[in-house]
């Protein structure tokens, strides 16, 4: 289970798009390379995610409404994967298909396949959504705030439902997300992007409690505390640069408190794969 957070506008939507090869065509993958299971899929030159689309690898989109074909009913759309993947009958399919809507929390769950789109609510749409992308029991999972169409009581039964099913299966999960009480409580690892880059990963204890950039840092300070007064919450001062456009070669120097020459001409950057990095040539709490 690895988080995945970041300002809004940051490129976490975008990277997880790209490894499931649906970034459309208006935007291509220039550099670098994603690999399952060891296996390259996708790079400048190659798009190998068609046939693992659905099977291998599931998304689930942050807006239920664009997932779905207004204008077919629910249950041809959530049981086709397991037609076309797994090689079930109608009957066989439906019956996965209402065993996993029931296990997300969906009130008369055969009959919902039966629905149009817009006869259901944004929740009980994402809920059907998650439904489907377990459906294949795939390896990789990859979550674009799966629960933020959902009322906030009900937000964390569903997610941890979710985790669980896909715990239960095997399958590794990208968790993308704004909430970091989220990602503190069900990941593992946990990756911060800052204008399209990762600038700091590790373990998801290690970051949250000993973050060494001064970008998570600042979100982390963001955050409101049960401990603390009715004071201002404390901000990280500016704004993230529009992308695509011209960035220094350490994006967050014009809002670092720590930025001096060397950020603004060297780039900084740890090499992958590791177990823990970051991106800064001033961490926080080492003295220069």
């Amino acid at each position: 289970m690895v988080g995945l957070v970041g300002e809004s506008g940051c490129g976490k939507t975008t990277l997880g798009l790209a490894a499931i090869g649906l970034l459309g065509p208006e935007r291509v993958v220039v550099g670098g390379e994603i690999s399952l299971a060891g296996r390259a899929i996708v790079t400048p030159e190659l798009d190998a995610t068609a046939p693992l689309r659905g099977a291998h690898i599931a998304f689930v989109p942050q807006d239920p409404f664009s997932a779905l074909d207004p204008l077919r009913r629910v249950g041809s759309q959530l049981t086709r994967p397991l037609k076309l993947h797994r090689g079930l009958d109608k009957e066989a399919a439906e019956s996965r298909i209402v065993e996993l809507l029931a296990a997300v929390g969906l009130a008369r769950p055969r009959s919902v396949l039966r629905m149009y789109p817009h006869e259901l609510s944004g929740g009980q749409l994402q809920r059907a959504v998650i439904a489907s992308s377990l459906s294949c029991q795939p390896e990789l999972l990859i979550a674009d705030e799966p629960t933020s169409a959902l009322d906030v009581i009900v937000q964390a039964q569903v997610l941890r439902t979710f985790l669980d099913l896909a715990s239960g299966m095997g399958a590794a999960v990208l968790l993308i997300t704004h909430d970091f009480g989220v990602v503190a409580e069900t990941t593992t690892r946990t990756a911060a992007m800052y204008a399209g880059k990762i600038v700091e990963f590790g373990s998801t204890e290690e970051v949250m409690l000993r973050p060494s950039h001064p970008y998570v840092h600042g979100l982390l300070e963001s955050l409101p505390s049960l401990g603390e007064g009715k004071g201002r919450l404390r901000a990280i001062p500016g704004q993230p640069p529009a992308l695509p456009g011209p960035l220094d070669p350490c994006a967050f120097a014009p809002r670092c408190p720590f930025a001096d020459e060397l950020c603004r001409t060297v780039e900084p950057v740890y090499a992958w794969p590791a177990e823990r990095g970051f991106a800064c040539h001033h961490p926080v709490g080492v003295t220069p």
